[in-house]
């Protein structure tokens, strides 16, 4: 697959296309990785979890931007070159299908932010009256959707947050619009989907130690 397709929107242009990277739909959900995400967010201080989905799957960095609004409207941006340190580490066991971004906490959209601690404690006095004893711990998380247009690449990301936590997707819903935000990465088709997720279901996916790490939990 070309990695300038590696992507539900643009690898749509590979259905039925005439030369050999041609992809039905149905191959291009089972092999794309989502790698050429075009996310302003992720940038220094960022983590990102990346699908690996071949054997001795390998890293690569390219399409640096600048700088970039929500959604790359215009289809292009400041592209620039540049030199990239990265910490690689190799999650063994949790099966995913596309990147999951701890964004830095500037970026983290204002209702996903954990709670401070003042926040918290109204919430358990609150919760107090009504009978919740306590409160469950929870993280900030962005699961990348991608598909053909925003519907479909929102869709994907609220599936992939679904089949990662264990919960449906009427479920992820709810917190993706109490606790979340839903924003473009680039137009045509790719999302963020953020939301607070509950922190020991991110530690049974062997992945909650980086919110606890980058948020200070």
């Amino acid at each position: 697959m070309p990695d300038s397709h590696n992507a539900g929107d643009f690898g749509a242009a590979l259905s039925g296309a005439p030369h050999i990277y041609a992809l039905t739909p149905e191959e291009l959900a089972e092999h794309k990785t989502d790698g050429y995400l075009d996310v302003n967010t992720v940038r220094e201080g960022a983590v990102v979890i990346c699908p690996v989905k071949v054997p001795g799957g390998s890293v690569y960095l390219g399409d640096m931007h600048a700088l970039q609004g929500d959604g790359e409207i215009a289809g292009h941006t400041c592209d620039v070159a540049g030199t990239v340190t990265l910490e690689v580490h190799v999650i063994k066991g949790p099966v995913i299908d596309g990147p999951i971004l701890f964004p830095v906490s500037d970026d983290v959209p204002f209702l996903a932010r954990p709670l401070s601690e003042g926040g918290l404690e109204r919430a358990r006095s609150l919760a107090r009256k009504h009978g919740v004893q306590e409160i469950e711990a929870d993280a900030p998380v962005t699961f990348i959707g991608t598909g053909s247009n925003l519907n479909e690449a929102t869709a994907n990301g609220l599936e992939r947050a679904a089949g990662l936590l264990g919960v449906s997707v009427p479920e992820v819903m709810n917190w993706a619009t109490l606790a979340s935000a839903i924003e473009i990465g680039r137009h045509p088709g790719v999302v963020r989907v953020t939301f607070r997720a509950p922190l020991d279901r991110l530690d049974t996916k062997g992945i909650g130690s980086f919110a606890r790490g980058l948020y200070d939990l």
